[in-house]
């Protein structure tokens, strides 16, 4: 078989490309990817057509659901809420966005794993739907008799704005309960945490009830908060007090979280939680004291404590090795201990004349392996191969953004050499509630541990002669081991206290009979519509830089899942401007995303406050068509070929055509291992174009690489950029300046953006930057060495400017909801030093918000 070599007309080229996608994986979540909708009453589902089932049971559960909620809360929202089902990181999930102008909730559909703080519930779309939907309702409150400026302008509701996160997350907790007769309210992990909390004293203060710092912090909003909250609601002795609290909220009056409190039950919320935590205090050291008295006990012994949840515990096939995840703050990872080594001797002390320390109740014996998070994942689902290697997967991004599975074997080195493998096979055990405490039980059912606390997953050494488990504790987790040839343990429960102080709190109340019917009949779904959630808002950019002020007012819109996007602006500016209009549209629908864009702008650099530009004063209009292709897996890439054509009149000048071919294209990836690692990245851009009958050639390319760690990021950028053929002034790069929201992104790839410099204060047909950029947190500080020259004329000294940035992309935003609520929207702020030129020595301060359809 022979194979031509000849050059491919881009005629042929371009379809290939653009049939590449076809070869593809199908899509399952994008929004090119097939999504069907569910109408009912009062909700819109969508989900991707692979998840139909799920989306199938919720239609079905969500109108009950609905009908409980003005009983309980008091109101419910009168227009239609979107839901959407996504599937994004392979866990259990669900957020409610309680925006006046666009409601909607995210529902994950992974299911919670059963040793989770959710995993206590009857149907996981039942459970998330009532708590997510709780907070719709709750939130959206509306204010009483809002003035016109609030109208206008209210983008939250008073509830949602005063109420602080434990109120929010543990009111949703409380409905989730009393609409399901399950949940986290009626769950032993609730109860486990409140007893133990209380027993070690570390019931969480008031201030910090709303943070999410500490071992499971961020989790007591909901447990803790809860409890709180069904405390008051048994001491009111009224089911629908919290009603009285939300419609004081709302009131006119303006009244404050702690005044809309104190006036509905009679204290300040800090005393009455200062009381409830003395009363579950009393309850837990009660059960303690029955317990310890009655001899009713098996805990086992301390092997180790660690500070973060642990999973998926197990022993090696040989017996000598202990592996376990553990999710501590500092150091996550897979933790695997030799059972062989031998226990350090406790150090003598260097004084003879001072006394020895005390054995720590709680010892902390570090692994003799770990297995770190492999770049930016925490390994998932370790099981041994063999006595010396672990499997498990990595969930890495695909090409979609979704974590996907993808399997790793790590081969252990050094420690003490494996035994022979016993022939035995290891005795199963389980775990589960029993009486309401989370305990380890034996194949037969019978209970081989009772805690206070709570002890799960059992991993038996081969021979059935040890079994470790796991206990929780309020700094942590402790594994511990027993022998579970022991006799059985008595039948019964814990000796509760018959009169406690707060009933059904440190025990659990039993699960109820399910209040809400069986689901019925879903409605059958159709294709999604773009149509049926398409919203306007108001948008609004700006720019503030040494080439001038210039702000960008319009309207623009999307559907939920953004395959439409669309904005009209209008741009006004000081005499610099930019000044103008532009619309433009954009269609994800599709694995090549079509956008278009009109423009009309005017730019008079020669009246700039700082280095004037004379020459440079033009008007332009014009179009853009461009296709963008994204992959955000590893490697992220992006590709977007683009056609352009403008009319441009310099002032004076007769105007000008200018017809503009290009691509531009990205790539970027990034390896890691335990919080340090590399990134690489690069940029390029090739451009063909025609102005006035004179035939011009654009290329630009930057490469990226940066080291990853936890203390300061550092990152280094070089940029190289080259005209040839025949360019016009129009066409030759310009440094300084930063884009506007009104031009096409294709027809300014001539410049090289730099806020703290005016537009146009070098020209050229070459062009380099260098930049060092060290991240501190958000921020980043850099250095900059940037420099636009002629290839005919000596290359001149580098335009240098030092700053502090902070931008967007840095802030870690879920930039999905922004753009469902103000449009594809950048910003940045900075504090610059030039070095050089005309703003030399000047501190400048910049502000840029940059929207595109």
């Amino acid at each position: 078989m022979a194979w031509h070599t000849g050059e491919m007309r881009p005629r042929v080229l371009l379809p290939c490309l653009l049939a590449l996608p076809a070869l593809a994986a199908p899509r399952v979540q994008a929004p090119d990817a097939t999504w069907i909708t569910f109408t009912t009453a009062h909700y819109r589902i969508h989900c991707p057509a692979a998840f139909e089932a799920f989306g199938r049971d919720a239609a079905a559960r969500v109108e009950a659901i609905h009908d409980r909620y003005l009983g309980l809360v008091g109101y419910v929202y009168p227009r239609p809420i979107d839901i959407l089902i996504l599937d994004p990181m392979m866990t259990a999930n669900g957020m409610a966005f309680p925006l006046l102008r666009r409601p909607f909730v995210v529902l994950w559909k992974t299911p919670p794993e059963p040793d989770s703080a959710i995993g206590h519930l009857r149907s996981w779309p039942e459970l998330v739907l009532t708590h997510e939907l709780g907070h719709m309702h709750h939130l959206l409150w509306p204010a009483r008799k809002p003035g016109l400026w609030r109208r206008w302008t209210e983008v939250l509701g008073p509830v949602v704005e005063k109420c602080p996160r434990w109120v929010i997350e543990g009111y949703a907790t409380l409905l989730e309960g009393k609409l399901t007769g399950s949940g986290r309210p009626h769950g032993a992990f609730r109860a486990a945490v409140l007893r133990q909390w209380a027993r070690e004293g570390k019931l969480t203060p008031y201030r910090a009830l709303d943070g999410t710092g500490g071992f499971l912090g961020g989790a007591m909003a909901y447990l803790e908060g809860s409890a709180y909250l069904e405390w008051l609601e048994r001491r009111a002795q009224d089911p629908k007090v919290f009603q009285g609290l939300w419609k004081r909220l709302a009131s006119p009056r303006r009244r404050s979280f702690d005044e809309a409190f104190t006036a509905t039950f009679g204290f300040t919320a800090r005393d009455g939680y200062q009381r409830f935590c003395a009363e579950v205090t009393h309850d837990a050291l009660e059960l303690e004291r029955r317990a310890e008295a009655g001899g009713a006990l098996r805990e086992g012994t301390v092997f180790t404590g660690l500070d973060g949840w642990t999973s998926d515990l197990s022993v090696s096939p040989d017996g000598g090795r202990l592996m376990a995840l553990v999710r501590d703050p500092k150091k996550p990872g897979i933790y695997i201990w030799d059972l062989r080594a031998k226990a350090p001797a406790p150090e003598a002390p260097k004084d003879p004349e001072e006394l020895p320390d005390h054995a720590p109740r709680v010892p902390r014996v570090p692994p003799t392996w770990r297995i770190p998070p492999l770049d930016g994942s925490l390994p998932w689902q370790p099981v041994w191969a063999g006595s010396q290697a672990v499997s498990f997967q990595l969930r890495l991004p695909d090409a979609e953004g979704v974590l996907r599975p993808q399997a790793r074997r790590w081969t252990l080195r050094g420690g003490t050499p494996p035994a022979a493998v016993p022939a035995a096979k290891p005795p199963a055990f389980a775990w589960g509630e029993v009486d309401g405490v989370w305990n380890l039980k034996d194949a037969a059912g019978h209970p081989l541990t009772r805690t206070l606390s709570a002890a799960w997953d059992p991993a038996p050494t081969p021979d059935g002669k040890t079994l470790y488990f796991s206990r929780l504790t309020a700094t942590g987790v402790e594994i511990r081991k027993l022998d579970p040839t022991q006799p059985a343990l008595p039948a019964g429960p814990l000796p509760a206290d018959p009169a406690p102080m707060a009933p059904e709190t440190v025990l659990p109340r039993p699960d109820e009979p399910d209040p809400l019917p069986p689901p019925g009949p879903a409605p059958e779904p159709h294709p999604y519509r773009v149509g049926e959630s398409l919203k306007a808002f108001s948008l609004a950019g700006y720019s503030v830089t040494p080439s001038g002020l210039s702000a960008q007012v319009g309207a623009g819109g999307n559907d939920i899942l953004g395959r439409l996007n669309w904005q009209v602006l209008a741009g006004l500016g000081d005499g610099a401007g930019p000044r103008g209009g532009q619309t433009g549209l954009s269609w994800h629908g599709w694995r090549w995303a079509p956008s278009f864009q009109l423009f009309s702008v005017l730019a008079r650099p020669s009246s700039q406050r700082f280095a004037p530009a004379s020459g440079y004063d033009q008007e332009r209009r014009g179009a853009e068509l461009a296709l963008t292709r994204e992959d955000l897996g590893r490697p992220r890439t992006l590709l977007v070929p683009s056609l352009a054509f403008e009319r441009v009149v310099l002032a004076g000048r007769p105007g000008v055509d200018r017809a503009v071919a290009g691509l531009r294209g990205a790539w970027g990836s990034w390896w890691t291992a335990d919080r340090q690692g590399a990134s690489l990245s690069g940029r390029a851009a090739w451009q063909s174009g025609r102005t006035g009958g004179q035939d011009w050639t654009l290329a630009r390319a930057s490469l990226a690489a940066g080291w990853i760690n936890p203390w300061a990021p550092l990152t280094l950028r070089w940029e190289e950029g080259r005209l040839s053929g025949d360019p016009t002034a129009l066409d030759r790069f310009h440094l300084g300046g930063v884009a506007t929201s009104l031009l096409p992104e294709s027809l300014d790839l001539n410049r090289l953006a730099q806020a703290a410099l005016p537009a146009y204060t070098a020209t050229g047909d070459r062009l380099r930057r260098l930049r060092g950029g060290v991240g501190l947190g958000p921020l980043e500080a850099y250095v900059e060495h940037s420099v636009v020259w002629d290839a005919a004329a000596p290359r001149p000294a580098a335009q240098r400017v030092a700053g502090l940035e902070l931008d967007s992309d840095r802030l870690g935003l879920p930039l999905d909801v922004v753009r469902r609520v103000a449009g594809n929207l950048r910003f940045s702020l900075g504090i610059h030093r030039p070095l050089d030129g005309a703003m030399k020595d000047r501190t400048v301060v910049t502000l840029s918000v940059l929207l595109r359809p």
